[in-house]
């Protein structure tokens, strides 16, 4: 009983650090999503159309995919905290910028460099919750990262409407630039990449995190094994589908709720961040449930029958949605809303397949995932305005809903062919050694 009594309790410092890591996935949406809002007043200024402009939501998109592996890559090399760091600045630098471009070409250039200075965020928060938490609370770290990720992007057409009030669309996104500088320098200073490297953390919360110690080393990442693993290209390919259904969140819902709605002003913005809030409760809900699947029913069906059963769901809501937009509106709105709210309740087993398969390089593979989803990103606007110019009426939208119902019913049954069981990330001799030692949960 004495011996009891004598354990030291376990410090609480992984939840700072989850408390940075969700700051983070707020402020980086924050911006990515704003642009969506102001893109009437922007177009009327820069003269451009809505094709045109499609076409700034895909440079930020290929950017952002085409540096997602480098950038995963070398988080594990060097550590969460420089790259996150570097990526914050560099948000700071390209919302700041994009409110002084003057034509399309600058536009174009800007939301590029801006997509590939912010790539690499969420493989790299997702290697940093790796190294702060255990296996069972994954899916609850995932899940509030997310959740926070997407009431950044659901604050955003608020934030950047009232900043555009006195100021302009220009004035507003330097303004917003200058939101994360404070958040920059105390993240410098206070965050660490493991709790071997964090002075507050005590033995027993550093053996809570853990788990059993190794018997020897990870051995080196096999690319060998990673391109070669079916398991993490259905997960990337369900990623793009994601992401393709889950663009109109990001680019066209605000023109969607203007247009086939009739909502405009305070009304109008806050509809258009609506699906990213009740996003962000999926992300909340998903989390934790994802863990308890995996203690239930184990780590295959534990991660996929979540992710098949949401996709499932948002793709009959966004099907709903498009067969109600003219006749009942308000329901079609609901529709979309949750549509948003079961697509991201998948969203921690989506990215906790990514570490529970990734291990000691799980930046590295979210980076791959995230590559191949943004894809989907970039080559749905210029789609979507295509169908809307060519299918539609009066250059409304409710059309377009139809596309990303069809994006969703695809990732749901491609979640039946992803297998979170077995690390990948290893050659197969490397692979049996470090399950026998341990190393491999």
């Amino acid at each position: 009983m004495n011996k009891l009594l004598d354990v030291e309790q376990p410090t609480r410092v992984r939840y700072w650090v989850l408390g940075w890591l969700c700051t983070l996935s707020m402020i980086t949406y924050i911006d990515r999503v704003c642009i969506m809002q102001v893109q009437d007043d922007m177009k009327r200024d820069l003269g451009l159309t809505t094709d045109q402009f499609s076409y700034a939501f895909s440079a930020f998109a290929l950017a952002y995919a085409a540096f997602e592996v480098p950038t995963g890559w070398l988080g594990d090399r060097i550590g969460p905290r420089k790259v996150l760091t570097r990526i914050m600045l560099c948000w700071l630098g390209f919302t700041a910028l994009t409110g002084a471009v003057w034509n399309w070409t600058s536009l174009i250039v800007v939301r590029f460099l801006f997509g590939a200075g912010e790539a690499g965020a969420y493989p790299n928060i997702a290697r940093a919750s790796k190294n702060w938490f255990s296996y069972r609370q994954r899916g609850l770290a995932q899940g509030l990262i997310w959740t926070f990720g997407r009431w950044g992007g659901a604050m955003a057409p608020v934030l950047i409407g009232l900043l555009a009030l006195p100021w302009g669309w220009r004035g507003a996104f330097v303004l917003l630039g200058l939101i994360g500088l404070v958040w920059v320098i105390f993240f410098r200073l206070r965050f660490r990449d493991t709790p071997q490297e964090h002075d507050a953390v005590n033995d027993t919360e550093r053996a809570l995190i853990a788990g059993p110690a190794p018997a020897s080393a990870p051995a080196p990442l096999s690319w060998r094994s990673v391109l070669t693993s079916p398991t993490l290209w259905c997960l990337s390919f369900m990623y793009f589908c994601s992401n393709s259904g889950w663009s109109f969140f990001i680019t066209w819902v605000a023109l969607y709720v203007k247009r086939d709605l009739g909502m405009s002003g305070i009304a109008g913005d806050l509809a258009s961040g609506a699906p990213l809030f009740l996003g962000g409760i999926g992300c909340l809900l998903g989390g934790p449930l994802t863990d308890r699947a995996v203690r239930v029913l184990g780590p295959r069906w534990g991660r996929t029958l979540q992710g098949f059963i949401a996709y499932f769901l948002g793709a009959t809501l966004f099907l709903a949605g498009g067969l109600i937009t003219d006749s009942l509106p308000v329901l079609a709105f609901w529709s979309i809303c949750f549509a948003s709210f079961f697509k991201d309740f998948a969203m921690a087993a989506s990215w906790s397949t990514t570490l529970d398969i990734g291990h000691r390089y799980s930046g590295t593979v979210a980076g791959l995932m995230n590559t191949v989803g943004n894809l989907g990103t970039v080559v749905t606007p210029p789609i979507v305005a295509q169908i809307v110019k060519r299918l539609g009426e009066d250059n409304k939208f409710g059309i377009s809903l139809y596309y990303y119902a069809a994006m969703f019913i695809i990732a749901s049954l491609t979640w039946l062919f992803i297998n979170p069981r077995r690390v990948i990330v290893y050659a197969p001799a490397d692979r049996e050694r470090l399950e026998a030692e341990g190393v491999l949960s």
